[in-house]
């Protein structure tokens, strides 16, 4: 309905006026003819007469604004051909799709790479799908045999990114995108440092931005074999605990509160971190977090950055704004890593080599949960590097921290596959996995794991390492 909306509202505003005279010109008695003509002179600015009636007085009016707004449309098309033309002719242009305002704040980032799409594809290096999410798959399913072979980012928020089977065609959740950053910029591992990597962190509220953060959170929050970093939360879990039900095996506990947070004050001025998610009124829980927990930081999570200006010792992190960057919706970086992850696996266990072509070739033919575990790996090397800038140490290989490194990598692994529910398990196939029952031979602790299966783990480390230096 909206798309047809889009489509038929212009027409519908220049051929109003025309209308409209022409009612009003067969009432005074004009023929049919004649009463035509009379319109297009208004359009025209050529009819000259006194008008018969109201309804004619009103075309005439009209129809000069009409034709106006014509030529501001036209004009506008042209600028928008010319903008397309010359981002076709760059070999990153990027076509955005989407009646939102999202788009345009994308297409402004894009500059001259981006191409504003409406009806139809056209010829572009990237896709991106911005509208709402029935939209964006309404669209997508319209002109499925044009995207094909093309890369796709499309906004939706119902499905997880690894639910894509199609290697072109990459679903973006903009509040999974906000939670990666959220700990890229405020990853907690100084004060784990300082406290024994012993935490509490407390999430007012959840609903799908609780849900990224949480998720986020236990795969990349790995600081320390032994560490215990508690997640408190108050709000519904709206099922969270059954679906994922693999969580008791992560060794960082996570407990939903039926109760206020009021009724738990003494955690919350224990706790690391307090951030403040959804909520019906947010300035008045600021005001009363304020009073209550004096002097302590909350951090607050809102697409309206002006809510977090107006108290002390809040912390806003604009998430809406920072989703709509290019650079983190196409995270070319981040599939760059995992894609060269992938690759190095594939030389050293199946002796493919190592060119673009082949790790093009070798992604493509990943499914979708083993391709998301790679981006999982590559957005994790951001909490090491973090690690070893704090130590001073440039390059772990050859220190002790690169088995450290190697066993966090592996915690990590094992986190992504109780997140997707997987268990310990002997697959009857003799395999180390069954994809069917979801059981892995090693989902087990790092000092379990035979030498040959650590080398797998440090080969990602060495891996992610070797292409920093590369740059």
């Amino acid at each position: 309905m909206k798309t047809l909306f889009r489509k038929t509202w212009k027409p519908i505003l220049l051929l109003l006026p025309l209308l409209i005279s022409l009612v009003g010109f067969l009432q005074a008695g004009e023929s049919p003819l004649q009463a035509l003509f009379n319109c297009v002179c208004m359009y025209t600015l050529n009819y000259q007469d006194i008008p018969a009636n109201t309804l004619v007085e009103l075309g005439r009016w009209l129809a000069p604004l009409a034709t106006a707004g014509s030529v501001v449309l036209v004009i506008s098309a042209l600028r928008r051909s010319f903008r397309n033309f010359l981002a076709r002719c760059t070999r990153k242009s990027v076509a955005v799709y989407g009646d939102t305002h999202e788009q345009s704040f994308v297409l402004n980032q894009l500059g001259l790479r981006g191409i504003e799409l409406e009806d139809k594809p056209v010829n572009a290096h990237q896709y991106i799908l911005m509208g709402s999410e029935a939209d964006n798959l309404a669209f997508y399913r319209e002109n499925q045999a044009f995207f094909a072979q093309r890369d796709v980012y499309l906004k939706c928020q119902s499905l997880p990114a690894q639910a894509s089977a199609n290697a072109k065609l990459h679903l973006f959740c903009p509040e999974e995108t906000a939670a990666r950053f959220f700990w890229k910029q405020y990853c907690p591992y100084e004060q784990s440092l300082q406290r024994d990597h012993q935490l509490k962190i407390v999430f007012l509220g959840f609903q799908k931005m609780g849900r990224e953060l949480l998720l986020q959170g236990l795969q990349n929050n790995i600081f320390h074999a032994d560490q215990r970093i508690e997640y408190h939360i108050f709000g519904n879990d709206d099922g969270f605990t059954r679906i994922y039900h693999q969580l008791p095996q992560i060794s960082d506990p996570v407990t939903f509160y039926a109760t206020p947070w009021q009724e738990q004050l003494s955690l919350l001025q224990q706790a690391d971190m307090v951030i403040l998610l959804q909520q019906e009124d947010p300035i008045a829980t600021l005001r009363d977090l304020d009073l209550a927990l004096p002097g302590k930081t909350i951090h607050v999570l809102s697409a309206d950055p002006v809510a977090t200006d107006m108290l002390p010792n809040t912390c806003g992190f604009d998430w809406l704004q920072m989703t709509c960057d290019p650079e983190h919706i196409l995270g070319d970086r981040l599939h760059a890593y995992a894609q060269k992850i992938n690759l190095r696996y594939a030389h050293l266990y199946t002796g493919v080599a190592e060119t673009e072509v082949n790790k093009k070739a070798q992604w493509e033919q990943l499914d979708a949960f083993t391709r998301y575990s790679n981006i999982s790996a590559a957005d994790y090397h951001g909490v090491q590097q973090k690690m070893l800038s704090l130590a001073g140490i440039a390059d772990p290989i050859g220190t002790p921290w690169f088995e450290q490194l190697a066993e966090l990598e592996h915690i990590r692994w094992c986190r992504y596959h109780y997140l997707n529910n997987w268990k310990y398990g002997i697959p009857e196939n003799g395999k180390n996995k069954d994809l069917q029952r979801r059981i892995h031979t090693m989902l087990i602790p790092y000092d379990r794991l035979s030498d040959t299966e650590k080398e797998k783990d440090r080969e990602n480390v060495r891996i992610l390492f070797a292409m920093d230096a590369e740059g």
